[in-house]
């Protein structure tokens, strides 16, 4: 089999890890009180579960959405406690959401440890996801209604994206439009409530907090485009989680279909064997395809076109650091992008 060379963090233009750094550490004294406050809800709940619970959310995550839900609060007034209270719930409720991927996926790695499920199977996990989502709304019910019921037809988005994704699975015929609408919803979700109620939490005007929702939601769909990739053309060890479980569930993300819709009828036809046959399609030979016929690239595109329009929402909130730290957010996620079409 030839060798295919994978792609790591590493290759990432070192000006746009700057660009991610520089805006975390604006933020930094606030995702450090996120971090405590999240780490304080395993005291939360039955001492029972208690060593389970505090498992889940032990792990080093990029904290995503609660650098968003800062920023946007930031870049609209002054970030208060009740941002930090908004990115706590919105991390809890990715956590719980992540809990129930790794049941679905089989995955058994994630963050550089094991995941719940293969330490303690999935019957337990998926109650301890069930438990951080009842939890997180829980939470959210200290914000006046209009804010809680945000935050939970997020959490419902997320859910039902998951459900349509998987009720698409192993689905050659699927419209870009079917898989730009499930990745909103389980993705650009949370993004764009981190982001919409950041900017509604400091009293922006109407105008201003659509802006910022629309730039979350946009930010969203990119990152889960560049995840989908990743999922490709990741090297494992480098990356700390277990890589290849959408292509091994039948879940056929941007860089698949776009290859899929590449294809000539001859080439559909064989390509549409691979991925449907037994144990699925082997990883390697699909990099090489999604590569040579130019999948990749176009994946890349896409993504990198969400980017650009999610800068442009940023174009009626007032300049101050923190609105140029979101622009900085695209300016890495751009950069990422950049390195995935350039890697082997």
């Amino acid at each position: 089999m030839k060798s295919v060379s994978r792609w790591s963090a590493r290759e990432i233009d070192p000006r746009a890890n700057t660009a991610f750094l520089s805006a975390i550490e604006l933020i930094g004294p606030e995702l450090y009180s996120v971090e405590e406050r999240i780490r304080e809800q395993s005291k939360a709940v039955d001492a029972g579960i208690e060593h389970y619970f505090e498992y889940a959310i032990g792990g080093s995550g990029k904290r995503l959405r609660p650098a968003l839900a800062l920023l946007a609060g930031g870049a609209t007034g002054r970030v208060v406690s009740d941002h930090v209270d908004l990115a706590v719930i919105l991390e809890l409720i990715h956590i719980a959401s992540l809990v129930h991927d790794d049941i679905m996926d089989g995955a058994d790695k994630r963050r550089d440890r094991p995941t719940l499920n293969a330490k303690w199977g999935n019957s337990l996990t998926v109650l301890v996801g069930d438990v951080l989502f009842a939890h997180a709304l829980r939470l959210s019910t200290k914000f006046p209604n209009a804010v809680s019921r945000r935050i939970a037809d997020a959490a419902a988005d997320v859910c039902t994206g998951e459900i349509l994704q998987t009720q698409k699975r192993f689905d050659l015929n699927l419209p870009l439009s079917e898989y730009y609408r499930m990745v909103q919803m389980k993705t650009g979700a949370l993004f764009s409530a981190a982001t919409e109620l950041g900017a509604y939490l400091s009293g922006s005007s109407p105008t201003v907090i659509g802006a910022l929702r629309t730039y979350g939601d946009k930010v969203g769909i990119a990152y889960q485009v560049l995840d989908d990739c990743i999922d490709l053309v990741g090297d494992e060890e480098m990356i700390g989680k277990t890589l290849g479980t959408d292509l091994s569930c039948g879940k056929f993300t941007l860089p698949v279909l776009l290859l899929l819709q590449r294809s000539t009828p001859a080439q559909r036809e064989e390509l549409s064997s691979m991925l449907l046959a037994d144990g699925g399609m082997d990883a390697t030979v699909l990099l090489e395809l999604v590569r040579s016929r130019g999948a990749l690239t176009a994946a890349v595109a896409a993504g990198t076109l969400l980017v650009d329009e999610a800068e442009a929402a940023l174009s009626v909130v007032q300049e101050n650091r923190h609105a140029e730290a979101l622009r900085s957010m695209t300016e890495y996620l751009r950069g990422v992008f950049g390195s995935l079409d350039t890697a082997g």
